[in-house]
């Protein structure tokens, strides 16, 4: 038969089951730091953005999470927090920052036409070659003088039309100017194509560079050929300069005077780059939103190189791996423009 204790020694054993629990919970308890940790204020589970000071529910009854000191430190100093609720709702979508091949397409329109005035300049410069060679046996040095001061202003008129150092040489060699640039001279003979690029895009532009063109009136097919000079002077109405391009014409239907769709590959090599929408320029300044995790991002202001198709080259700024926004910047800077003014009035 068990023995009864008396209600003074049940209240003592309580007691010392008590101060022992207190004692060693803070060692050894799971929870122990826990709850030496200072809650900052709770916020929504469904929507971090609505907080409160005390305990409280959402609207769907559900408890609001307690935001501790150590856990509310955002990972940099411009970093903003966006819920999963808020980028559902305004779209967000995140793209990587990465090494690639970028090719840009310089599209321009260009016509075939016939170009005396060039043959014209290399007959020139032909007769000024041979009157300078004549004169190299003339025992006047006035004689001499005169025939190189005429063989380098025609040399400087074909620069002008935009054939290179190499060219001119050519040129010398073959010892007659090219028929081409006056007739057709048979089915498959290369055709002159000429194309105006615009200033912004002529730095990229290089003599033997793959061209594509195509017709509206000749659907389906694509004429290739390579660009053989580039104008060295601009025209100041269009701030555009001519490129020619020597086309081929395998079939034997392009005629003067007919307008192509010119397409000028460019190569760019392997770059860094982000797709085109991850970038918000709003004319002062190319702004890039990076996601640093645990539901942070971050704007990045960034330089920009050349643009290629659906990518964006960037010189300075990010580096590859990092994770961009690509869908929803726009409403993602207005809001951290937002934030940011709220921020300097002592608003969180």
């Amino acid at each position: 038969m068990s023995k009864k204790l008396s209600v003074p020694a049940v209240l003592a054993a309580l007691a010392a089951v008590l101060i022992l629990s207190g004692c060693g919970g803070s060692k050894s308890g799971s929870d122990g730091g826990a709850s030496a940790k200072k809650i900052l204020y709770y916020r929504s589970a469904m929507n971090p953005n609505m907080t409160s000071p005390v305990p409280a529910k959402d609207s769907m009854g559900m408890d609001y999470v307690p935001v501790y000191a150590d856990q509310d430190a955002a990972p940099e100093k411009d970093a903003f927090e966006v819920s999963p609720y808020r980028r559902q709702e305004i779209g967000l979508r995140l793209g990587t920052a990465q090494m690639r091949p970028l090719v840009r397409n310089i599209r321009t329109v260009g016509w075939i036409a016939y170009d005396p005035e060039l043959y014209q300049a290399e007959e020139d410069y032909l007769a000024a070659l041979a009157s300078a060679r004549a004169a190299q046996k003339s025992r006047f040095a006035e004689s001499r003088h005169r025939a190189q001061a005429l063989l380098a202003s025609s040399r400087l008129r074909l620069k002008l039309l935009g054939l290179s150092a190499l060219q001119i040489a050519a040129l010398g060699r073959a010892d007659k100017p090219d028929a081409g640039l006056l007739l057709s001279r048979g089915k498959n003979s290369p055709l002159w194509l000429y194309a105006d690029v615009f200033e912004q895009d002529l730095p990229l532009v290089k003599m033997g560079q793959i061209v594509e063109a195509m017709s509206p009136s000749l659907p389906g097919q694509v004429f290739r050929g390579k660009v053989v000079s580039i104008d060295p002077v601009l025209n100041p109405a269009t701030r555009a300069a001519r490129v020619r391009v020597e086309i081929k014409d395998p079939g034997g239907v392009l005629r003067p005077g007919v307008y192509l769709d010119a397409d000028i590959q460019i190569s760019l090599g392997v770059r860094l780059a982000v797709p085109r929408d991850a970038v918000v320029d709003t004319g002062l300044r190319q702004t890039v939103f990076v996601d640093l995790g645990r539901g942070y991002l971050a704007p990045r202001q960034v330089t920009v190189g050349n643009h290629a198709d659906h990518w964006v080259e960037i010189l300075k700024g990010l580096k590859a791996g990092d994770r961009v926004v690509t869908s929803g910047n726009f409403l993602i800077d207005s809001e951290s423009d937002f934030r940011a003014a709220a921020q300097g009035f002592g608003h969180d």
